[in-house]
C-alpha cells in the first residue's frame, strides 16, 4: 500500500509517502512497514501551490508487465502529476528498508 502521512515542521507541515505490505488473507494484518519515506515533494510544483510540500497518492495502474507502476499524485493541491516506477524496486526497497510489527514487538521487549 502506498500512503501518505504528514511530518509537521515548526514552519508548516510536510506530506510524504510511505510504503507498507499487508496480508491478502489478514488484510489487517501489516506485514511489513518502512522505516522512512518513498516518495516527498522534490520539484517546484510539489513545493509551490495552494498547499505547499505537499504529495499525496490519488490512484496508480500497473501495466501490462505487471512491475510498472503509475502513480497519479496530487502536487501542493495544485496540480495532479504521474510517476513512474517499479513494482520489484519498492519491494526490494521495502525489505531493505522496512520493519515488521513482530520485529518491533521483540525491539520492545
Amino acid at each position: 500500500m502506498i500512503y501518505h502521512g504528514v511530518r509537521r515542521t515548526p514552519s508548516s507541515s510536510i506530506y510524504r509517502l510511505g510504503l507498507a505490505l499487508f496480508d491478502l488473507q489478514q488484510p489487517e494484518k501489516c506485514l511489513i512497514r518502512g522505516d522512512s519515506w518513498i516518495f516527498a515533494p522534490e520539484t517546484e510544483y510539489e513545493h509551490q501551490g495552494d498547499v505547499q510540500d505537499v504529495v499525496f497518492p490519488c490512484g496508480y495502474t500497473i501495466a501490462a508487465d505487471g512491475d510498472t507502476i503509475n502513480l497519479y499524485y496530487g502536487a501542493a493541491d495544485s496540480s495532479i502529476a504521474l510517476a513512474h516506477g517499479s513494482v520489484r524496486s519498492l519491494l526490494s526497497w521495502l525489505d531493505a528498508n522496512g520493519h515488521s510489527d513482530e520485529q518491533n514487538d521483540r525491539r520492545h521487549k
